[in-house]
């Protein structure tokens, strides 16, 4: 894994996770530093900071993996949780840090699109590096 790819990233910290180490549960903070051995840590809204394993941390899918899935499955979805991941690919669609922030803010309030919208941090890191040593 490496920090520069995480550093600045918004992420949810899993609002399953009982044995949180800042009780940040269901929590959207900021990556600001990833360490040697894989620990990750996190900034919240409250000045307060956690350590935490990747596993315990979600992310986003990409826009189009959200947007792509949402129309493959959508006469299997429910109307609340295709308009959630609906709204969800519209408010990446614009980018912001405060759309991305909302659209992890949906994504957490709704465990039924989970799967269709976070991603473990470790899970995206271990594609990032199997991408990697492709070269």
């Amino acid at each position: 894994m490496k920090n520069e790819d995480l550093t600045g990233s918004l992420v949810l910290v899993r609002p399953d996770l009982t044995n949180a180490p800042a009780r940040q549960q269901g929590q959207i903070g900021i990556v600001s530093y990833v360490d040697l051995k894989d620990d990750v840590f996190v900034s919240f809204k409250d000045g307060t900071e956690g350590i935490y394993k990747g596993g315990s941390l979600f992310r986003l899918k990409s826009r189009d993996t959200i947007f792509t899935d949402l129309m493959s499955n959508a006469s299997s979805l429910e109307l609340k949780d295709f308009k959630d991941l609906y709204k969800i690919s519209l408010l990446l669609d614009k980018g912001r840090n405060t759309d991305v922030w909302q659209a992890l803010e949906i994504a957490g309030g709704n465990p039924g699109i989970w799967k269709g919208s976070l991603v473990a941090i470790d899970n995206s890191m271990a594609r990032q590096e199997t991408q990697t040593v492709g070269r």
